[in-house]
């Protein structure tokens, strides 16, 4: 095997793994989460607190319009922080970008240990912009990866990749 054959294998390779996705590759639902095993329990009453975790999810639609959910709850010595996103609109790709245009925007926060803190609000609709790229796992898997630009001084991003939800067999 040549050099320049062992240079189109790995090019070929890493071309496979990370690209810019058309439209239609994107189609589908995205999600990216986790868990914590560990909960907190209360030895007088026997009762456990709610599990720590995210879930993040973008369904994006062949019309151009998507819908995005978002999840996030902390327990802390038997206090439960939450909050909650949902986000509508519509979506453009191009040039290995993805913006979306929320047309609704909705944010909800709930603490169990200070309710009067909750509150639940219609959020500001502004364009987000992402860099987007495709990827597959060594196992098949497909992803999308956004990044955002999270700090202009420094030109520092933030990369979060969502796996395609697979529908369920019956």
């Amino acid at each position: 095997m040549s050099l320049r054959d062992l240079a189109l294998i790995i090019f070929g390779v890493a071309a496979s793994y990370s690209q810019s996705p058309d439209a239609r590759s994107i189609v589908g639902t995205w999600s990216n989460g986790a868990v914590s095993m560990l909960v907190e329990r209360n030895t007088v009453t026997g009762s456990t607190t709610p599990s720590n975790g995210h879930t993040w999810t973008y369904k994006l639609n062949a019309d151009g319009s998507f819908s995005y959910a978002g999840l996030l709850n902390s327990t802390l010595y038997g206090c439960t922080m939450g909050l909650f996103n949902e986000k509508a609109g519509s979506y453009e790709l191009s040039d290995g970008a993805i913006t979306f245009r929320p047309t609704r925007n909705f944010w909800r926060k709930t603490n169990s240990c200070a309710p009067s803190s909750n509150s639940e609000r219609n959020y500001v609709l502004d364009h987000e912009t992402y860099a987007i790229r495709t990827k597959t796992d060594d196992n098949g898997l497909g992803y999308i990866c956004l990044v955002k630009e999270d700090n202009k001084a420094t030109a520092e991003k933030v990369e979060t990749c969502y796996h395609r939800e697979t529908p369920v067999r019956r």
